[in-house]
C-alpha cells in the first residue's frame, strides 16, 4: 500500500489536520498532514505565538524564510521554528510534496509536558528549545511514528490509547532531538550551482543535456547524475521549473500570455497554458484572478485571516476547517 492511501491523504491536496487536545494532550492543538499535487504560491509570512513548528518534508522541495535567511528543503529533511518566530516563504514558490508539520505549545522546562511531571519533562523541554540546528536531515522513525499517530488520531480515545498517544508523541520529539545532530546532506556543488544559475538568467532557451553538461565541464553522464543527486530531478524538469517560475513573474507584471509564451520559448500560447495548469493546478488567468484578488494573501493556503487582532495588530490565520492556523504579519525589515 502507498503511503498517500495509507495515511488517507485526499488527492486533491486538501490537509488533514488533527488536533490532540481530544486525547488530553494540550500541547499539540495541530498536527497535520498534506499531500500537495501543485506547486502553490508563496507561504505568507507569518507567526505562531507560543508555538514550536516542526516541519517533515518527505518528498517534494519547500522553502522557508527566518530572519532574512532562506532555507531550501528536500525530502526528508525537518525545519523547525520557535515559538514567535516570524516566517514564510518569501518569494519563493511553495513546492508539491508530502509534509508533515505539528504545532507544540512548547512551555519552558518546570512546566509538565505530555503527561510527564515537570521534573521528567525538563530534559526533553531543554533540548527541544536548543536543538543545534532548525534544518536537519530526518531519520525513516520519523515518518513511521508519524504516521502511526495520524492512524491512531481515527481511534476512540480510550485511557489506554491516550496513554500510547502520549508515548508515541515524546519518543518522536526525542527522535527529532537526535536528529538534529545530522546535518543536511544535500549539497549543491559549484558546478551544478553554476548550470542552475544559467537556467534561472536563461529560460527562454532551450538546452541540450550536452550543452549544459559542457556548462558544468562535466561529462553528460557525469553532469546527469550528479544534477539529479543533488535537484532530485533532471535537468530538463529544473529547466521547465525555471520557465514557469519566470512566467510567474511576467504575468505579475501585466504581460500577456501570448507575449509570455513568445518569451519565453513555447511553441504556442496553449503549450504555455497546459504546462502551466500542469504544474499550478491552475491556468493563467485563473491564477491572475487568484493573485489580484484582494483577500489573496491570507488565503495562500486556502486560510483565512479576520476576527480579533493579536497585540501587535496582526490578524489570525484560520485554516479552511476553522482551526487558528497562526497570524498574519509583515515580512520583517532587514537590517
Amino acid at each position: 500500500m502507498n503511503n498517500r492511501n495509507s495515511l488517507r491523504l485526499p488527492a486533491n491536496g486538501k490537509r488533514l489536520i488533527h488536533d490532540l487536545t481530544v486525547f488530553d494532550l494540550p500541547e499539540v492543538p495541530y498536527l497535520a498532514a498534506q499531500n500537495l499535487p501543485f506547486t502553490s504560491l508563496s507561504l505568507p509570512t507569518h507567526v505562531h505565538h507560543g508555538r514550536m513548528e516542526i516541519n517533515l518534508i518527505l518528498k517534494g522541495e519547500r522553502v522557508y524564510r527566518v530572519a532574512g535567511e532562506d532555507y531550501h528543503l528536500g525530502g526528508n529533511q525537518v525545519f523547525i521554528t520557535w515559538p514567535d518566530e516570524v516566517h514564510g516563504s518569501g518569494q519563493f514558490l511553495h513546492g508539491r510534496g508530502l509534509h508533515f508539520w505539528m504545532q507544540l505549545a512548547l512551555p519552558r522546562p518546570g512546566a509538565p509536558f505530555l503527561g510527564l511531571t515537570a521534573k521528567r519533562a525538563a530534559p526533553l523541554l531543554d533540548a527541544l528549545w536548543n536543538l543545534p540546528r532548525r534544518h536537519f536531515q530526518a531519520v525513516p522513525e520519523l515518518r513511521e511514528n508519524y504516521a502511526t499517530i495520524l492512524r491512531l488520531y481515527r481511534t476512540d480515545p480510550t485511557p489506554l490509547l491516550k496513554a500510547r498517544m502520549a508515548a508515541l508523541l515524546t519518543e518522536w520529539l526525542l527522535d527529532v532531538v537526535a536528529c538534529a545532530d545530522r546535518p543536511v546532506r544535500r549539497v549543491i556543488t559549484p558546478d551544478i550551482a553554476r548550470v542552475d544559475d544559467y537556467l534561472r538568467k536563461h529560460p527562454n532557451r532551450h538546452f541540450t543535456v550536452e550543452e549544459l553538461a559542457g556548462i558544468a565541464h562535466l561529462s553528460e553522464s557525469h553532469f546527469k547524475r550528479k544534477f539529479r543527486e543533488q535537484f532530485g530531478m533532471p535537468p530538463g524538469d529544473c529547466l521547465q521549473r525555471r520557465r514557469l517560475e519566470a512566467a510567474v513573474k511576467l504575468l505579475s507584471q501585466g504581460k500577456s500570455i501570448t507575449y509570455i509564451a513568445y518569451d519565453l520559448g513555447f511553441s504556442s500560447s496553449q503549450h504555455f497554458s497546459t504546462s502551466f495548469k500542469k504544474y499550478f493546478g491552475l491556468s493563467p488567468l485563473r491564477w491572475l484572478r487568484t493573485v489580484s484578488d484582494k483577500d489573496f494573501i491570507p488565503n495562500r493556503e486556502k486560510g483565512k485571516a479576520g476576527g480579533k487582532k493579536d497585540a501587535k495588530g496582526y490578524f489570525p490565520w484560520v485554516d479552511e476547517e476553522g482551526r487558528l492556523h497562526g497570524h498574519i504579519c509583515p515580512e520583517p525589515k532587514e537590517a
